[in-house]
């Protein structure tokens, strides 16, 4: 989606929402939401202080919409890797490996909704209800694979597919802030790799 504001004296500027709101998320992803600066956010997306609040309002309200904009893209497509075809234990190793990657990242290491809650927490309502919700639907997501695994034979059945979805969420969150806090993504692959070993029948 395009978009103009009024940037500079002149012609009003167009530019891509979408591309902006991304560039925005990365910088509260990298910083949380207290360290970023409307300086950060300049430079990141190539706007001015006042053009970023005509086109997302305050920072507060720019944070808000970058949350929703992680849910729709990042929570996403975790969702979309566990809902598609074939084995569903690769897609759940698929997940893993995305998480990985996350962890790795040393500009914006583990997840902006993980990394939200930490700083966050229950003091801004509408915030932890967002992550809230966002996090049910990736546990259903998980649900639904573990019980499709569980049919053929692949996962455990040793537990149930709910329960195994919620400890697959609980570790990625775990192992995801333990590689922002120490940045070191060896924990979060160990912890990947035990869970994987103890579901897998194959």
């Amino acid at each position: 989606m395009r978009s103009k504001i009024k940037d500079l004296p002149g012609r009003p500027r167009v530019f891509d929402h979408d591309v902006v709101l991304t560039k925005a998320m990365n910088v509260f992803w990298s910083l949380g939401f207290s360290r970023t600066t409307y300086a950060e956010l300049e430079n990141a997306t190539g706007l001015h202080r006042q053009s970023l609040i005509y086109a997302f309002g305050d920072k507060k309200a720019l944070f808000n919409q970058a949350l929703n904009h992680y849910a729709a893209t990042r929570v996403q497509a975790v969702i979309n890797q566990l809902e598609a075809s074939g084995s569903p234990l690769d897609n759940i190793r698929a997940v893993f490996s995305m998480w990985v990657e996350d962890a790795r990242c040393q500009a914006k290491p583990g997840c902006l909704f993980v990394n939200t809650s930490a700083e966050i927490g229950q003091f801004e309502p509408a915030i932890a209800q967002l992550i809230e919700n966002s996090t049910q639907r990736l546990i259903q997501a998980f649900a639904q694979a573990f019980q499709v695994g569980q049919a053929r034979g692949e996962i455990t059945t040793q537990v149930d597919a709910a329960a195994l979805a919620r400890q697959a969420v609980a570790v990625g969150d775990g192992a995801l802030l333990r590689s922002k806090t120490s940045t070191n993504s060896a924990f979060a692959e160990a912890a990947f790799q035990a869970f994987i070993a103890l579901i897998s029948n194959k």
